[in-house]
């Protein structure tokens, strides 16, 4: 077990202990945070937000081409291009700023995935106030990117959980599929009930809600999912959407996308 990200993480195997395998994943972490954190100054995606290009790594450019092949599929409901929005609004946890139909429209001109460009190793923009937010896929890749380390260890069974991404593979002590309870969206949420037990047959699940991130402003309750296409945060009732992928990138950004569309459009999309 360990911390990243601003949450935990929880890593289980079976077989023999490996007493370097904490270290790897930790280091794993920690460069992950340094590409792709906007809660770290100096990582690539602060310096790409504060700036008008920046050199990227392998995982950055990893995670923007699954990002504009999700953005395409999804019309536009995921969209890691709205970062200006998300700060504007007080998503990442900054001090929401007044908004008013005047400064979401500004917003909206400098807050789309088309805006950002990749030419080789690096990283361009078309206006300086744009902003990338990896936030609704970055945790996904991340767990991926920690199976990967276990795969490469011979490691045949095991349990990835990043801040509730989680991502299994073969067979749990007991020999039976590893089993994952799925989070009732329900008030508060403060006692946790469970909707589903699921067992995970070498895949990733990824729930996505807004039964415990919203925003009070003036003692209104916004919906943590906001529409890029709008600018606004979403008006509906759908509380959670769970998705099981082969990645948990994919999965992570699907749930995103899920919680922007809504329920009926989800389904029909999914």
């Amino acid at each position: 077990q360990g911390e990243a990200q601003g949450t935990t993480y929880t890593v289980k195997y079976i077989g023999e202990e490996k007493q370097a395998l904490k270290a790897s994943l930790d280091s794993l972490l920690d460069a992950v945070d340094q590409s792709m954190s906007t809660w770290v100054p100096q990582s690539s995606i602060s310096r790409l937000n504060k700036g008008d290009s920046v050199e990227v790594d392998q995982a950055f450019k990893a995670v923007f081409l699954l990002s504009k092949e999700i953005h395409r599929e999804t019309n536009g409901a995921f969209d890691p291009g709205i970062g200006a929005l998300i700060e504007a609004w007080g998503f990442d946890y900054k001090n929401p700023q007044k908004m008013d139909s005047s400064k979401v429209d500004s917003l909206l001109r400098i807050s789309a995935l088309d805006l950002f460009t990749l030419e080789g190793d690096w990283m361009y923009k078309k206006y300086k106030g744009a902003k990338l937010n990896y936030n609704a896929i970055a945790q996904g890749y991340a767990v991926d990117a920690m199976a990967k380390v276990l795969d490469q260890a011979g490691i045949k069974n095991y349990y990835v959980e990043l801040g509730g991404e989680v991502l299994a593979k073969g067979k749990n002590n007991k020999d039976t599929w590893w089993r994952i309870g799925i989070d009732k969206p329900s008030g508060e949420n403060l006692e946790r009930e469970l909707s589903a037990i699921v067992s995970l047959e070498n895949s990733a699940m990824v729930t996505s809600g807004n039964y415990r991130k919203y925003l009070e402003v003036d003692g209104q309750r916004y919906s943590h999912s906001l529409n890029p296409k709008t600018g606004y945060p979403v008006k509906h009732n759908l509380l959670s959407a769970t998705i099981f992928a082969p990645t948990a990138a994919a999965a992570d950004a699907y749930a995103t996308a899920c919680m922007v569309m809504g329920l009926e459009q989800a389904r029909l999309f999914l």
